[in-house]
């Protein structure tokens, strides 16, 4: 299919079973994040039997549903739910790391961004050889800023063969797209466990909807799909360098 669209000037994604790696690690700038961008994906890791790590950069809790609410009470509900969230796609709680690191403290313009210590030491206890991230280009600050944490992080490991971007506020210029039709009903139920969230926006539909046009790429708009910028950690450096400095490209 992909040799076909060519032909026809149509520069589409490789369809892949997975991306490439047999113990993965997840990071996520929030809960949620990993389930809206990943979530299918991480459950076929998980049915493939794959290790699969998710590491949460922060808890959330300055989610606008929180107004009012003190951090501590805040963030014990939303890492509540976030175990709840990735027990649908078969991810269990032991596997879920919460670094808690203040969103106000996190920088983009930071060198190294600031966190990148904690997140290597995750990075490093699990030694993954596939890293899934958000994009440096993502229009969440946050996001683009644990993106280049990522940079960071996976640049020090000797282990991590690849990284792959997913898509979360902002759409990526996907590589590879994944089949995950058979998993958005995990997907979808992992999600609905984000109340927090849901109180703000509808992020089940959006997600539903991001994943039937993913399908576009694979299945001929049939099903469900997630698409991934896949890198290696010194593409993914000099992505980040680029962004920062685009004088440098």
């Amino acid at each position: 299919m992909r040799a076909i669209n060519l032909a026809r000037g149509i520069d589409a994604p490789r369809p892949v079973d997975l991306p490439p790696g047999r113990r993965v690690l997840v990071v996520a700038p929030h809960p949620d994040d990993e389930l809206v961008g990943a979530g299918g994906t991480i459950a076929k890791h998980v049915a493939a039997g794959h290790p699969v790590r998710v590491v949460m950069v922060t808890s959330g809790e300055a989610s606008a549903s929180f107004v009012g609410l003190g951090p501590d009470p805040a963030r014990a509900q939303r890492e509540d739910e976030a175990r709840a969230a990735l027990a649908e796609v078969g991810v269990g709680a032991d596997q879920v790391v919460f670094l808690r690191l203040a969103e106000k403290d996190l920088s983009s313009q930071a060198s190294p961004p600031s966190g990148a210590g904690a997140l290597t030491a995750a990075l490093a206890a699990f030694e993954p050889d596939l890293v899934y991230s958000p994009g440096p280009a993502d229009g969440h600050a946050v996001h683009a800023a644990v993106a280049g944490m990522v940079a960071t992080s996976v640049g020090r490991l000797a282990s991590v063969d690849h990284v792959a971007l997913y898509e979360v506020m902002t759409p990526i210029y996907p590589t590879v797209v994944v089949d995950v039709t058979d998993h958005i009903g995990a997907k979808l139920a992992g999600l609905g466990h984000y109340a927090s969230a849901l109180a703000s926006f509808d992020i089940v539909h959006a997600a539903r909807g991001l994943a039937a046009y993913r399908s576009v790429h694979a299945q001929h708009g049939r099903g469900y799909a997630e698409a991934f910028t896949l890198l290696r950690p010194s593409e993914l450096a000099a992505l980040v360098r680029q962004l920062a400095d685009p004088a440098s490209a």
